[in-house]
């Protein structure tokens, strides 16, 4: 059974230069048949909403998660794919990393903003520990 990671494990994954879709994508890797570190690169990219605040980097993680695990199932694939981002909206509002922290990290200086007042290490660690707790229940 997989480790439930606390908020302050989180962050000090994130410390050690994680995103969040690589958290969440790392933590699943055993399972799905792969290596942590494979994981984060396959997820490297997803950090900060693709790095310009689109989608949530713990969702994306969340989402590749479930693309690997129901690849072979493509109405199970659409039905958990729903269920993540409905039970995800449902506890955020949102899966837009920029509404959900309300920083634009595609603008200049706004991904210096949000580290400097907190906000990565406060709510960041937060969506990560939902994700992972949803692909538990859905996954």
């Amino acid at each position: 059974m997989r480790e439930r990671l606390s908020k302050k494990e989180i962050a000090a994954l994130f410390g050690e230069g994680l995103n969040c879709a690589q958290v969440v994508l790392g933590n699943w890797a055993d399972e799905l048949g792969y290596d942590p570190e494979e994981a984060h690169h396959m997820a490297a990219a997803f950090g900060g909403g693709m790095f310009r605040g689109d989608t949530c980097g713990a969702v994306s993680g969340a989402l590749i998660a479930v693309g690997l695990a129901c690849a072979d199932d493509p109405q199970q694939l659409k039905e958990k794919t729903a269920l993540f981002q409905e039970k995800f909206t449902q506890r955020f509002g949102s899966t837009i990393c920029r509404d959900l922290i309300g920083y634009d990290f595609s603008k200049p200086g706004q991904l210096e903003l949000a580290a400097a007042g907190g906000k990565l290490l406060d709510f960041c660690p937060e969506a990560v520990a939902a994700a992972l707790e949803i692909l538990e229940e859905i996954l």
